[in-house]
């Protein structure tokens, strides 16, 4: 590659540790263009592939740790993807503000809590005292 040359990659090709899952993909051999529709093009032909693929869940993880921003992963466009990652991410910080609350129960100070969470002490009292929105969110 010379120093003028961008590489582009492709979001359909996977990464190396990927390669395992997609050998046993229903979309395996298919043309890709199917789960990338254009705009307005409905992505219910891709969805049906899908449907009975052994490997939709690690599909899904794939475009969800990956943050991929196009194409139908898992059966699901991007708009569904970005739902589910908004709510998982609300999940995990619930779990986390749960496990700081059980660790101040049990006596540790902020700091230690902090450390361990990777959080400043701020945002520690802040999730024990409920969050500037009340929920615990910090």
């Amino acid at each position: 590659m010379t120093a003028g040359t961008l590489r582009h990659r492709n979001p359909a090709a996977p990464a190396p540790f990927a390669a395992r899952w997609r050998a046993l993909a229903a979309c395996r051999g298919a043309d890709l263009d199917l789960f990338f529709p254009d705009r307005g093009e409905s992505a219910e032909p891709a969805r049906l592939v899908c449907t009975g693929c052994p490997v939709r869940e690690p599909c899904l993880d794939y475009a969800l740790r990956l943050g991929i921003t196009h194409g139908i992963w898992g059966g699901l466009a991007e708009r569904d993807r970005r739902a589910l990652r908004s709510g998982r991410a609300g999940a995990a910080r619930r779990q986390r503000d749960e496990a700081i609350a059980a660790a101040a129960a049990a006596g540790y100070s902020q700091a230690v809590i902090g450390r361990a969470f990777g959080l400043a002490r701020t945002s520690v009292s802040r999730v024990l005292s409920g969050g500037a929105d009340g929920r615990g969110r910090s």
